[in-house]
């Protein structure tokens, strides 16, 4: 990718392109509704697990600031960085609360029988997993503003491993979704039968799923291209294989958001009918 200097501006253009300050402001205000839908539910529903979603929608806001602050000033550090940083580590951010999400729904319909692993290792392992992925970017996007060619080659493969372990690790867990998934189906439990909506909480982490393993494979491809792959130096790719599919899943989060199911099954214990 390109490299950046120490700080202040670089002597060349950072960017292939001059950065749409329209589609940057756009997502900037995208990102920024969905994080305050997202607090408004995460209160009254409880879900304090949603609090690194709602951190990802910052960063993701923040990040295309950057990208619209650009637009004014291609050979400025600040916002290159800023942008990059933020773009690439807030998805890591969104995960950890689809990861821990799962094993929550595990124990709310008392199906840990079936589930693949204990819940409680569960959200343990892809946490962990999800912690190195996010830091591992992070440090890769830092060591690309060293300005020297080393630094950037290293930051690169750094961010290139880091996306990788993310992929590899949202592989296994979808696999581990669809296992617990059809196992429930065919011996459904209690809790299940008295909630029937239960299985759009299983579809949501399908298609939320999904849509970052898309946008992590399309960062992967990006870097592995370099700085003269037409990813990188074609904008739209961009808005079209990150940005709008990040927003989709805040959307899809936020229309089947599992905290709703935690609060039935709680009411259940109180003994509140289920809906």
């Amino acid at each position: 990718m390109t490299m950046l200097t120490a700080r202040g501006d670089a002597d060349f253009d950072l960017y292939p392109y001059t950065p749409s300050a329209t589609a940057g402001y756009a997502f900037v205000a995208l990102f920024s509704l969905g994080g305050l839908v997202h607090i408004c539910m995460l209160i009254p529903l409880r879900a304090w697990f949603f609090i690194p979603f709602v951190l990802g929608c910052a960063g993701e806001a923040s990040g295309y600031y950057g990208r619209a602050w650009s637009h004014s000033d291609i050979r400025n550090g600040s916002p290159y960085l800023l942008q990059l940083m933020l773009i690439l580590a807030s998805a890591p951010l969104l995960a950890a609360s689809v990861y821990m999400s799962l094993g929550r729904i595990i124990r709310a319909l008392d199906a840990t029988h079936h589930a693949v692993l204990s819940p409680r290792w569960t959200t343990k392992i892809y946490v962990v997993i999800d912690i190195g992925s996010f830091v591992t970017q992070m440090m890769g996007t830092a060591m690309q503003a060293s300005g020297d060619a080393a630094g950037v080659k290293t930051g690169n493969t750094i961010v290139v491993a880091g996306l990788g372990v993310q992929l590899g690790a949202f592989a296994v867990f979808i696999l581990s979704v669809v296992v617990f998934h059809r196992r429930l189906v065919l011996e459904p439990t209690e809790v299940s039968l008295e909630f029937k909506n239960w299985a759009r909480s299983m579809w949501m982490l399908y298609a939320v799923s999904g849509l970052i393993v898309v946008r992590s494979s399309f960062r992967l491809v990006e870097f592995m291209s370099g700085s003269s792959g037409k990813l990188y130096n074609t904008e739209v790719y961009l808005y079209v294989f990150d940005a709008s599919l990040m927003f989709t899943a805040v959307v899809i989060t936020a229309a089947v958001h599992p905290g709703i199911l935690l609060r039935a099954t709680r009411n259940r214990e109180r003994g509140i009918p289920l809906l």
